[in-house]
């Protein structure tokens, strides 16, 4: 008999900076002091963190390096969840035209 499988489709998105706090807390590393590690500007991590500032290839490079996570594993949470805000905002005006 075949092995069942359950996609991965959960029903929130998380900015992968969520992800990235988690190991930096795991590991007792403060966002500053990754920020030198992995050679990027402390604003910019903290972007990240706030799920403000897109992670672009370089900057999954630069994780990938530090903390060891493939860098198509940051570029693919980035995706989703900018793909889950872009369908949360068209809910929302499609919400928002019906109403009307």
């Amino acid at each position: 008999m075949p092995e069942k499988t359950y996609p991965y489709a959960p029903d929130y998105i998380v900015p992968p900076g969520w992800v990235l706090e988690e190991h930096l807390e795991v590991r007792g590393i403060s966002p500053a002091e990754f920020a030198q590690l992995c050679g990027r500007s402390p604003e910019l991590i903290a972007g990240i963190i706030a799920g403000e500032v897109p992670v672009d290839p370089p900057t999954a490079a630069a994780f990938e390096r530090t903390l060891g996570l493939a860098a198509h594993i940051w570029l693919g949470m980035e995706q989703r969840y900018r793909q889950g805000l872009a369908q949360g905002k068209r809910v929302a005006e499609l919400a928002k035209e019906t109403a009307a």
